[in-house]
């Protein structure tokens, strides 16, 4: 197991158990630790609990009768295990649906548009806005 180092670590999840409907346990004290700047891939065959994970990481267990029953989910060193979607999202943490077109009726740039719903500093919005279509 790689230890992760708190002080660099932008997200760290320790030890995370995972339970459905009160009786079905997904997952078994995963730990994962991204240090900050870096980018990190969740590989895993079909029902190996990389949905669950996520689920935990961005608080959307609830709305799928899950609860994390053991361990933690910390961001920058501060525990946030349980917290809600809505607080997650204010701290810069979403999960993405891919393939799900949550958003298909709107145009790419008012989809990019959308996804800066939650920032307060419009020159902030502006400023990647145009970081993202550079790129």
């Amino acid at each position: 197991m790689v230890e992760g180092n708190p002080a660099t670590d932008m997200l760290s999840v320790t030890g995370l158990e995972v339970v459905y409907n009160d009786v079905i346990r997904v997952l078994h004290g995963v730990s994962l630790h991204v240090p900050r700047g870096s980018i990190v891939t969740l590989l895993g065959a079909n029902g190996a609990g990389k949905t669950t994970l996520l689920r935990a990481i961005t608080g959307l267990l609830d709305h799928h009768r899950g609860e994390i029953v053991k361990g933690r989910v910390a961001l920058d060193g501060q525990d946030v295990t349980g917290a809600s979607p809505a607080e997650l999202v204010q701290r810069g943490v979403a999960q993405v649906m891919e393939g799900r077109h949550t958003f298909a009726e709107l145009s790419v740039d008012d989809n990019l548009r959308t996804g800066a719903v939650t920032v307060k500093d419009g020159a902030l919005v502006t400023e990647r806005y145009e970081r993202v279509m550079e790129l």
